[in-house]
């Protein structure tokens, strides 16, 4: 039982979570395998004493294949999830490459482009927009603005000393 409930509980909880941070590069794709690994080690375990049940006839066969069929099928929707991280999650990593881009048209799409993502794909990318804020390009610095803006619900200005103001605010994690 603790296997399912740490199972549950790691996909529920901590699989969304785990899904940005592996998009964003910050932990290796292979700890999406975790929580399907745990349900699979716990749906062997509990096949193992459904037939011990069966065999010494305590336990109806029919009854005991339809619980592991359904569980085989939750697996499946599981390993579904947590393997394919989904468009959504893996932008992060292009965005980022395309914010470091050398083309600043590119650099600006992308400033722009980040404050269109869901709030758990663009938090990751703030440090880099505040790096943005002293480019050379005036458009990329604009767009970069807008999107810090947009993103932490507030203005901390732009322009001279700006860049100080939005990593002091990162850093106090006023998010």
């Amino acid at each position: 039982m603790v296997l399912l409930a740490l199972s549950a509980a790691l996909t529920i909880a901590w699989l969304p979570w785990l899904r940005v941070e592996v998009a964003s590069g910050r932990w290796p794709r292979a700890l999406l395998a975790v929580p399907p690994g745990l349900l699979g080690a716990f749906i062997c375990g509990y096949a193992v004493y459904r037939l011990v049940l069966v065999r010494a006839g305590r336990y109806p066969a029919g009854k005991a294949l339809a619980q592991l069929g359904l569980m085989l099928l939750a697996l499946g929707v599981v390993t579904g999830v947590s393997v394919d991280p989904g468009p959504a999650v893996r932008v992060p990593g292009r965005l980022a490459r395309a914010l470091a881009s050398a083309n600043p048209e590119v650099r600006a799409m992308a400033a722009e482009l980040v404050r269109h993502r869901p709030p758990e794909v663009a938090r990751p990318l703030l440090p880099r927009l505040v790096e943005l804020l002293g480019d050379r390009d005036g458009e990329v610095r604009r767009e970069a603005h807008q999107s810090l803006v947009e993103v932490a619900g507030r203005d901390l200005g732009e322009g001279e000393g700006a860049a100080a103001r939005w990593r002091s605010w990162l850093a106090g994690g006023e998010r």
